[in-house]
């Protein structure tokens, strides 16, 4: 009879542990943007100092199968366990362990991601708090294209990726909606993504413009794009055409080069010619003084004959 009343007590005891160690989630529910980082957080008490040998952290993701996110076993991480998913991605922040916070940050969020997550504190007493994470994926950036299929005739191109699968709605200046005059197609990309492209061909005058919406339905958000109809060498032909202007600047800088090149050669030229002339009128007066005539070398005999050349021509 000692046995039982023994194991009774002990689990009197250590049910009353537990209700005194409880588990709390600041935040039940994390919304965040797809590709972007996201910490939670869930806290425990730790009256006093803390100590790691008796602390052990692990969160869970509550799929099908569950998931290890992360583990910390009695003060020692252990990735041995994690999930393939979370790999290089997962960090917990253990500076703030000590205050009783158990912060798990992911890093590029991926649509996967989203679920419900479990956090397990064991420290003296052992609880868990469950916690939601919502992954959205808007239509941010959207590619536009223009291209002339002929006189007047236009093909407009707007494609985007998010999720879920977006609406495009087409509308022209005055509003009209010409959705009904589009195409529009969807693909599955990176990650569960939709890559949605919508076409609209249309007849059109010069500078006109044309508006592609992405509509969200989930998110109650969209996102919208300007196409303005311009002449040929803008548009569609812009990449070209910057291309070219890029080559004409180097033709232009190579030529002004030259240019300056010979420019300097003259300039330098005329100043040699000034600087002889100028030699050839000293040597003149001397030739004329007859008090050094007899004192002149070979050299400066040379040098009279190379003026008198340059006089006759």
């Amino acid at each position: 009879m000692e046995k039982p009343l023994v194991l009774y007590i002990f689990l009197f005891y250590w049910h009353f542990l537990n209700a005194l160690f409880t588990v709390e989630a600041p935040q039940s529910l994390y919304t965040v943007e797809h590709g972007n980082n996201v910490t939670m957080e869930c806290t425990f008490p730790v009256n006093g100092k803390l100590k790691f040998r008796d602390l052990s952290v692990s969160w869970e993701k509550n799929d099908e199968k569950k998931k290890q996110v992360y583990a910390l076993l009695e003060g020692v991480e252990d990735f041995k366990s994690q999930h393939s998913d979370f790999k290089g991605r997962i960090k917990l922040l253990k500076e703030n362990l000590h205050l009783g916070q158990s912060l798990l940050q992911i890093t590029g969020v991926k649509l996967r991601d989203a679920g419900v997550y479990r956090c397990v504190i064991g420290y003296g007493g052992a609880d868990y708090k469950t916690i939601n994470l919502k992954v959205t994926a808007p239509y941010r950036t959207i590619t536009q294209g223009v291209v002339s299929t002929g006189e007047n005739k236009w093909k407009l191109t707007c494609q985007s990726e998010g999720y879920p699968q977006a609406e495009v709605i087409w509308q022209n200046g005055e509003y009209e909606d010409l959705t009904d005059k589009a195409n529009t197609s969807y693909e599955t990309g990176s990650d569960q993504l939709y890559r949605v492209t919508s076409t609209l061909t249309v007849k059109s005058r010069i500078d006109e413009i044309f508006y592609c919406i992405f509509w969200n339905k989930e998110l109650q958000e969209n996102t919208s794009a300007i196409l303005h109809i311009e002449d040929s060498g803008d548009g569609v032909m812009w990449t070209e055409s910057r291309r070219f202007t890029g080559a004409i600047l180097i033709v232009t800088a190579f030529f002004g080069s030259a240019l300056l090149f010979m420019l300097c050669v003259r300039k330098a030229g005329a100043h040699m010619d000034n600087r002889t002339r100028a030699t050839c009128s000293s040597i003149a007066k001397l030739s004329k003084d007859k008090n050094t005539h007899d004192c002149r070398d070979t050299s400066f005999e040379e040098e009279e004959l190379k003026c008198k050349k340059m006089e006759k021509t």
